[in-house]
């Protein structure tokens, strides 16, 4: 495959890896499974972290992934201006990382939720996430979590210019309805819900796609060092605003 190359990291106890393999390559990319244990390749432009239970939520949900060396790399691939997606415990894994600011906790009130919620866009953002969804679009996508109510010591209004998804019914407390939050870059992006489970009409919903085309978009503007040995490590091209 020829696309821009794009690495799902995996760690013990992912179980979302394949899902998001697939929809990253019905998306364009040329997408393959990476362990966790090992700093990201020079050649890719796009990581995602995947759902899951890694390292079996030992401790807290995320926090022993966040100190694995591929996840210590996001920071070097973020600076060369690729593109960063976490999904469900991938977004605790960029919240414990530092990538992202807050916390994520127990649902309120206690409990796994899995079904599926509708999100609000909130607003227009220049983030290659959000190329295909405007302001005011409705996504429909699932949930699978127990610990994806999202807190900020500063309440809603220190992150609401960066939390371009809302839930219609907040069905885990968080604050002001976030369900997804971008860095100050807008190019890192980590999101409750499952956009990789609904990449598919036939699935039940196809509105997820519409994140991964847009970074597809962004993304094959990007050019990856000529030599990942000697080149200067810097991808060119388009690499997205902050929201």
């Amino acid at each position: 495959m020829s696309g821009p190359r794009a690495a799902v990291i995996v760690f013990p106890g992912s179980n979302g890896d394949r899902d998001l393999l697939e929809t990253l390559r019905t998306a364009g990319f040329d997408a393959f499974p990476h362990p966790s244990g090992r700093a990201l390749p020079e050649d890719v432009v796009l990581a995602g972290l995947p759902g899951g239970f890694s390292f079996g939520d030992y401790w807290r949900a995320g926090m022993l992934a966040s100190q694995e060396p591929a996840v210590r790399s996001l920071d070097h691939l973020v600076d060369r201006g690729g593109l960063v997606i976490g999904l469900c415990n991938g977004f605790q894994i960029l919240v414990e990382a530092g990538l992202l600011p807050g916390a994520l906790s127990y649902n309120d009130p206690a409990g796994f939720r899995h079904r599926w919620v509708t999100l609000e866009c909130a607003f227009d953002s220049s983030s290659p996430w959000f190329e295909a969804v405007p302001a005011g679009s409705r996504l429909r996508m699932p949930i699978a979590h127990g610990e994806g109510s999202y807190f900020h010591p500063g309440g809603f209004d220190a992150v609401a210019a960066h939390a371009p998804l809302l839930y219609e019914d907040n069905p885990n407390g968080s604050v002001g309805g976030v369900a997804a939050l971008l860095d100050a870059t807008g190019r890192v992006l980590g999101i409750m819900p499952h956009p990789e489970r609904a990449s598919d009409p036939d699935l039940g919903s196809g509105d997820g796609l519409r994140l991964f085309q847009g970074a597809f978009g962004a993304a094959s503007s990007l050019q990856p060092p000529a030599s990942s040995k000697n080149a200067p490590s810097v991808l060119v091209g388009k690499t997205g605003g902050g929201s």
